[in-house]
């Protein structure tokens, strides 16, 4: 079971260095992903992960966490900018997060 805990306030970042938005429970956090109007919580949007047509969301981007061959998923840093682990389906990557895991952490439908 994932500690969401431990990654309050992580930032999540893509390969090619966009920034994702931050692992938060706040819901009115603009930075948040639990924020289904914000940049990085919304469906819609394209800087979201969870935007299943976007760079970012989609199954079949090299760029998404939900790619299961994703040689390059985003990144989770810690506070401090260092890396923590992939955000990754990909179960050759190591250390990883699993982004199915980190939504049902964070109560994401």
């Amino acid at each position: 079971m994932l500690n969401i805990f431990q990654l309050e306030g992580f930032k999540i970042v893509a390969s090619d260095g966009q920034y994702l938005g931050k692992i938060s429970q706040n819901v009115v956090d603009s930075e948040s992903i639990t924020n289904v109007v914000g940049t990085y919580g919304s469906i819609v949007s394209s800087t979201s992960i969870f935007n299943i047509v976007g760079s970012y969301g989609s199954i079949v981007s090299s760029k998404s966490p939900f790619n299961i061959v994703a040689s390059n998923p985003p990144q989770i840093l810690d506070k401090n900018g260092n890396f923590y682990a992939f955000l990754t389906k990909n179960v050759v990557k190591s250390p990883r997060v699993d982004p199915d895991e980190l939504k049902s952490a964070l109560d994401i439908k």
